[in-house]
């Protein structure tokens, strides 16, 4: 290099050695930066979710799920076989419905019954129906009681046409951040982020019990979940080097930090509430660390798209019953007002206000009666993104990627001021982040940016205050030799140390698979993690296959 000075290397996140941790305390070594652009997956996982809230499968009933899944506990996968471990998580795909791993969400929680019945379900769509709720064109039925099947989902009430509102339901019926702030638990959640919020009305909801708006619905809402959040030390074993472990390190270490900020010693709600109705010592069992993370996750699971971020966040019952897709193209569709066709109530009067909708798919014919109805839970997501949200990966879509961000440009750079202006007059955020997905070029934005942290030296004129508005246009080519060949440089870096972090090759993983190679433990002995590829990882840069994430 012209300057001597060698491009921005990537440093890898600590190796976390999930084995040996506890789910309190795996979060802790999750400390991953970038020397130069600091990449921080934690980080980012906190920021995505303050603002965004959705976690593992939901769906299945009410207090524990019927669903029994390949990691349904440690114990079970001492005598699973890695081979069918590696395809349990993967297998699990298009369910809404049941779910399993990890501990009962709270200790008032573990005398309830194993999972909810058909009476519950229509006693949640009977509820409906009563606050004016259109359900003849869906209803709640169990599609698949197969180990780690879909468990309850949404099925044709009648024979419909396509791109037909099968089941439309209005704002009043929904947990919003708004209904949280007008409940009791809402004068403790001021300045609170509004997940925070929506996640203590749902607990203090359930505490209700039958004298609750919402116990028709909280009674369906699953107790176990399944995301890399509630999973073992054992199982995110299986996860060691993937970003889907640093991420639900992330998660675990921000959601902690919120509960402790609350309830801990010198919190905001134990310093207010004193002898408070609300949280009371009777009533505390169902506010413990483990019920506030077991709230997290439902509303991670079951927040979709465009109820899931922010302010919007909402819990929506009935429509939230509806399983993954990624063959669909149904997504909940939000009216913002007006007379909602076909929404006649059961006093025979029209649901007037915003309501979020689920129409059969646009293209195809008619949908029979008893037809699954699904809905696509992001398009654009990554299988890790799936996983960590939701518990499973689409084994029939698989979205194999990385997302590589937030990345930084170092303080310690002369020129950071002007980079982060450019970065700003671009419309990106000062600490972008970038999907790189299997099969396809990176994204052209993240060669810019690598251009823009590499810029240095002779190409730094580029960053003068008289180009600001086009220097963003004019880094969209190379700038020089020099720095074409650090930018390459510093993601060939990136990609390799990341991959060094894995104890196997894809080429093992596929072996494994196969059943060609590796010895596979015998039962009984010590196993991994349900629900996890060796090596690879869920949603991290691999080849999509059969039966692994």
């Amino acid at each position: 290099h012209s300057s001597g000075a060698a491009p921005p290397r990537y440093t890898p996140p600590l190796k976390l050695r999930a084995a040996t941790m506890s789910a309190a305390s795996f979060a802790a070594a999750a400390s991953p930066a970038m020397c130069g652009a600091a990449l921080r997956p934690s980080a980012a996982a906190a920021r995505s979710a303050s603002s965004k809230t959705k976690s593992t499968t939901s769906g299945a009933g009410g207090r524990k799920s019927n669903n029994v899944v390949a990691a349904t506990s440690s114990s079970d996968l001492a005598t699973t076989p890695r081979r069918q471990r590696l395809s349990s998580l993967s297998s699990r795909s298009l369910r809404r419905g049941g779910s399993s791993v990890c501990a009962a969400a709270t200790a008032a929680a573990t005398d309830a019954p194993a999972a909810a019945t058909q009476a519950e379900f229509d006693a949640l769509f009977a509820w409906l129906t009563a606050s004016g709720v259109d359900t003849s064109g869906a209803e709640p039925r169990l599609v698949d009681d197969k180990p780690g099947g879909r468990g309850w989902g949404l099925v044709a009430a009648k024979d419909m046409s396509a791109n037909e509102t099968a089941l439309s339901v209005p704002k009043s019926l929904w947990m919003t951040y708004e209904t949280a702030m007008a409940s009791p638990v809402g004068r403790f959640c001021e300045g609170q982020a509004p997940w925070v919020a929506l996640a203590l009305q749902l607990l203090h909801e359930r505490s209700l019990g039958a004298k609750s708006k919402w116990a028709a619905y909280v009674a369906t809402l699953p107790q176990q979940l399944d995301a890399p959040l509630f999973w073992t030390s054992q199982q995110l074993a299986e996860l060691e080097a993937t970003q889907l472990l640093q991420n639900a390190a992330g998660y675990d270490s921000y959601v902690r930090g919120t509960y402790g900020a609350l309830f801990g010693e010198g919190g905001s709600i134990v310093s207010a509430t004193g002898s408070d109705a609300v949280f009371d010592a009777a009533k505390m069992a169902f506010f413990s660390e483990q019920a506030f993370l077991w709230a997290f996750g439902i509303l991670r699971s079951r927040a979709l798209p465009p109820v899931d971020q922010g302010d919007a966040i909402a819990l929506v019952p009935g429509l939230d019953l509806a399983n993954h897709s990624g063959l669909s193209s149904a997504t909940w569709q939000l009216n913002n007002g007006g007379l909602l066709q076909g929404a006649w109530g059961a006093v025979g009067r029209q649901t007037v206000g915003p309501s979020l909708v689920l129409r059969t798919e646009q293209k195809g014919g008619v949908v029979s009666k008893g037809t699954e109805l699904f809905t696509n839970y992001g398009p654009a997501k990554i299988d890790s993104q799936f996983v960590l949200d939701f518990g499973f990966a689409d084994e029939f879509c698989a979205r194999p990627g990385y997302v590589l961000g937030p990345l930084s440009i170092p303080e310690s750079d002369v020129n950071a001021f002007d980079k982060v202006d450019i970065l700003d007059v671009a419309g990106l955020m000062e600490t972008p982040s970038f999907t790189i997905r299997a099969f396809e070029d990176p994204p052209p934005e993240l060669r810019v940016f690598m251009r823009l942290l590499n810029c240095k030296d002779k190409d730094t004129f580029l960053l003068e205050a008289i180009f600001r508005k086009e220097s963003w246009g004019l880094i969209y080519e190379p700038i020089s030799r020099e720095n074409e060949a650090d930018a390459c440089t510093t993601m060939i870096n990136g990609a390799e140390e990341a991959l060094r972090g894995y104890p196997t090759r894809v080429e093992e993983d596929r072996e494994v698979v196969d059943g060609t190679g590796l010895s596979l433990p015998k039962p009984g002995a010590a196993g991994g993690a349900a629900g996890g590829s060796a090596g690879a990882g869920a949603g991290d840069v691999v080849e999509p296959r059969s039966g692994a994430a």
